[in-house]
């Protein structure tokens, strides 16, 4: 069973959906009215379905079959949201080429690749679906505050039914080890995995999006408040330009 799998009844309690995402991205256009949408890593489909009802158009993938069964459960029949199991390394595989006016990846999503190259690999595929004026959305917990400061665990998530422990365990060669413990408040039973994350710096995302998007900003959250060290996330909004590689401004 996959990690995502062992949560994914809990999923949408202990990570509910956030309409500050929706109103950062519905805000990069006059409204999202027939905006091309695609949504890597999914989840249970909450945001792709909250998009959808404000009139976009939304592909959506995830890994975890679990996670695109509960999705499609969820969507109403009548908004235009396709959710598939798809990859993170395959977009071009079945995603048309300058097609979307929207890509995002949230939730930590990028860290679960194998290694950093798979990460910029994935980025010039987003870079390769949009358009010409489209924007690409990342959020990431801010490694370079778990990096500075030697944090070894996040906040713990509690609701009425579940209580979620988050614990980084730093390995030697530069890998953070997710230990999760998920507990039912109700029955007192738990489950408990563990899975490697790459811990992607600003610096390196910046570099990495340098050449594919003419401006990138960097946000400590989805309210646009200023991105530090110590922010918790490291949010990216980027558009596709025809500017060359190098001549990119970063904007904090």
């Amino acid at each position: 069973m996959s990690f995502y799998s062992s949560i994914v009844q809990a999923y949408d309690e202990i990570f509910p959906l956030n309409k500050m995402q929706a109103h950062l991205m519905e805000g990069l256009f006059s409204d999202l009215v027939g905006k091309k949408v695609l949504d890597c890593g999914c989840g249970t489909g909450s945001l792709a379905i909250e998009l959808g009802r404000r009139s976009a158009f939304v592909d959506a993938f995830d890994l975890d079959t679990s996670m695109i069964e509960k999705a499609k459960l969820k969507c109403p029949q009548a908004i235009n949201v396709h959710f598939a199991t798809g990859d993170l390394l395959k977009v071009t595989d079945h995603y048309k080429a300058n097609y979307y006016d929207l890509v995002y990846c949230l939730g930590n999503t990028l860290a679960h690749l194998p290694a950093i190259d798979q990460v910029n690999e994935y980025l010039r595929s987003v870079a390769s679906v949009l358009h010409t004026g489209g924007f690409i959305v990342l959020q990431l917990v801010n490694y370079d505050w778990v990096i500075g400061n030697d944090i070894s665990q996040l906040p713990t998530i509690e609701s009425d039914k579940y209580v979620f422990d988050r614990d980084y365990v730093r390995q030697e060669n530069g890998v953070i080890r997710f230990a999760t413990k998920l507990k039912d408040k109700h029955s007192g039973e738990s489950y408990s995995q563990s899975l490697p994350l790459i811990p992607i710096l600003k610096d390196d995302l910046y570099k990495m999006l340098d050449g594919l998007f003419g401006e990138v900003r960097f946000y400590g959250s989805f309210k646009k408040e200023a991105w530090t060290e110590r922010s918790f996330h490291t949010i990216v909004v980027a558009k596709k330009t025809h500017r060359t590689k190098g001549v990119n401004r970063e904007i904090n």
